[in-house]
């Protein structure tokens, strides 16, 4: 029964291909008017005249181009995919937001887009860069020895001396008020709550600064999303249990002396527009930035990389839905690229918006593939998914995690989000022998598939 219905399906699609005229693009998307963020304590996103960045060099493609006619009778092709996640990954490597290298490749995914025929623009807008400039944080007793502790996105400088205490379970209010943590450094596990809350939690306590260990045994890096009252800074899994131990048996004095700042930023959101028969809009999108630990390959090189593939396949085919594609900066900042896309559209641009479809760490992990959403395009997806016997459920984000689908959701666009359990995101072993070709494949067939079935309805 699935041969019968994969070959039924092969032979309308190229009937309707060879019958079909090339869209061509018409127009840029229009340029969203200032909506300030209710939502955003950071920053302010400033719109910035459209125009191409300069970038001292940009990345080739590397992948061989493929003949206009020959692209609507292929399927997805994973090694494509790899190609571009490889050259991201590898390449480019971290592409941290306001960056050399994240203009690379955001130039690099302009690129590719402008040679299969969109129409491209380069959103910029303006962001408050948080830095680590120095930071050294040592054990002065019972003995000295230096603690690879780093300070998380918006610690604050600071240099502090005091005593180290253990904060039990989660890290709430309750936590750090049984601990007696005033005037001390806290130490407290990773999980459950957000960074930000825990750090806040902390300082409402009269902790003077606040150390949170890895719930995995290595290191990871991450944001408060916001400049904090005291020091946060991230220690490695393993780092945390032994001092844990050692606290069992005798009391620790630590000394942070960190120095960082804030300055302010361009990043830019890379837009390609493919018209449809109708003005009724399908966004695919993004981000393309990563933390600077590791190559970001699969968070989120393999993302970009099934968005460029998809592209490809997509550049010749008439839909009745326009297609916009949206790489994303500063995700891994507190969603900026993704929220000042959403935020500065006018209401009739947003009413436009059918559906959102968001890729995020594919290329890695392991389990099916997540296929998140509840509306009727998440259950589209994963009703796909089934039809080609990809296994796939659904799955909401924790609160203390977040992707670019979600300003689209606030809003009330319908969104499916495509992603992977991987434990290696923003850590120093997220790099490109962890991607996974049928991984990309699997994703990237089940999305193409959703969108036409969507497009036809």
């Amino acid at each position: 029964m699935r041969n019968h219905r994969a070959l039924l399906v092969a032979i309308i699609l190229i009937g309707l291909i060879a019958c079909a005229p090339i869209a061509t693009p018409t127009s840029a998307p229009t340029r969203p008017t200032i909506i300030l963020p209710t939502d955003a304590p950071v920053i302010v996103p400033t719109i910035a005249p459209t125009r191409a960045p300069t970038v001292a060099s940009v990345i080739a493609p590397t992948i061989a181009p493929t003949p206009a006619s020959k692209i609507a009778n292929e399927q997805f092709d994973a090694a494509r995919a790899l190609e571009h996640n490889r050259v991201l990954a590898q390449d480019i490597g971290a592409r941290v937001a306001g960056t050399e290298s994240g203009k690379r490749a955001g130039e690099y995914i302009a690129t590719q887009w402008q040679n299969l025929g969109y129409v491209v623009e380069r959103q910029e807008f303006s962001f408050e860069q948080w830095l680590n400039i120095s930071t050294r944080v040592e054990i002065v007793a019972p003995e000295k020895r230096a603690l690879n502790a780093r300070p998380i996105f918006y610690s604050p400088s600071a240099t502090v001396e005091g005593e180290l205490v253990a904060v039990d379970n989660i890290g709430a209010a309750d936590d750090f008020a049984r601990a007696n943590v005033a005037g001390k450094i806290a130490l407290v596990q990773r999980g459950t709550i957000p960074f930000a809350e825990k750090t806040r939690n902390a300082a409402s306590a009269g902790a003077r600064a606040v150390i949170i260990y890895n719930n995995a045994p290595g290191g990871y890096g991450g944001t408060l999303g916001e400049p904090s009252k005291i020091p946060a800074l991230a220690l490695s899994g393993d780092d945390g249990k032994q001092l844990l131990a050692q606290l069992s048996q005798s009391k620790i004095t630590l000394a942070i002396a960190s120095d960082t700042r804030i300055e302010k930023k361009t990043a830019r959101n890379i837009i390609a527009t493919k018209r449809g028969a109708r003005d009724h809009v399908i966004v695919l999108g993004g981000h393309y930035d990563s933390v600077e630990e590791g190559q970001g390959a699969n968070d989120n090189g393999s993302g970009i990389a099934v968005l460029l593939e998809l592209a490809r396949g997509l550049a010749t085919r008439q839909t009745q839905n326009t297609l916009r594609l949206i790489a994303f900066d500063a995700e891994e900042l507190g969603l900026y690229g993704s929220r000042h896309y959403v935020e500065n559209l006018p209401s009739d641009a947003r009413a436009q918006i059918i559906a959102m479809f968001n890729f995020d760490m594919l290329g890695g992990g392991s389990g099916p593939l997540l296929a998140g959403g509840d509306g009727a395009v998440g259950k589209l997806a994963r009703d796909v998914a089934q039809t080609l016997n990809i296994p796939a459920r659904n799955f909401a984000l924790g609160n203390n995690a977040g992707s670019d689908h979600q300003p689209f959701q606030r809003v009330g666009i319908d969104t499916i989000f495509f992603s992977r359990d991987y434990n290696l995101l923003h850590t120093p072993d997220d790099v490109f022998a962890q991607v996974r070709a049928e991984f990309l494949a699997d994703a990237g067939r089940v999305a193409l598939q959703t969108l036409l079935e969507l497009d036809a309805r």
